[in-house]
């Protein structure tokens, strides 16, 4: 496993169980009649395709700047599409608990796509200083 991918998945393993474990006090001290029983199994469906955006951003980083682009947006919008499908899908067969849901969904996002973009701009940083120094060597 590429070192970087393994230090970012186990940061991502330990915001998964920041956030289930402050869900569970949230829900149960303060929104204890809003809880739903799919919401463990939420975060683990975050941590599964934010693990796989990861892995697929890491892997596009080290093509040409233009596949780049291509691949970071085709795993963005594929990542966006599972959300949503989640969202529909939950939303049509239990109605009862839909707003919940999607506030808890929507706050997940947030929650994740910062992480995404702590990992996005770390790692860009880290691909712009191997080009100048490779660049400093060659001169």
């Amino acid at each position: 496993m590429i070192p970087e991918l393994k230090k970012f998945v186990v940061a991502l393993i330990l915001l998964s169980l920041f956030l289930l474990v402050a869900g569970l006090l949230l829900f149960k001290m303060f929104f204890h009649e809003w809880y739903f029983s799919f919401f463990p199994w939420l975060i683990l469906i975050f941590l599964l395709v934010n693990t796989g955006f990861i892995v697929f951003f890491l892997r596009f980083l080290r093509q040409t700047n233009n596949e780049f682009v291509r691949g970071f947006m085709l795993s963005t919008g594929i990542k966006l599409m599972l959300y949503i499908i989640l969202i529909l899908v939950y939303v049509l067969t239990s109605p009862n608990s839909a707003i919940p849901f999607a506030v808890t969904v929507s706050m997940l996002y947030i929650a994740y796509t910062a992480f995404d973009l702590y990992v996005m701009l770390s790692m860009l940083k880290r691909k712009k200083e191997k080009k100048t120094f490779s660049n400093q060597l060659s001169n």
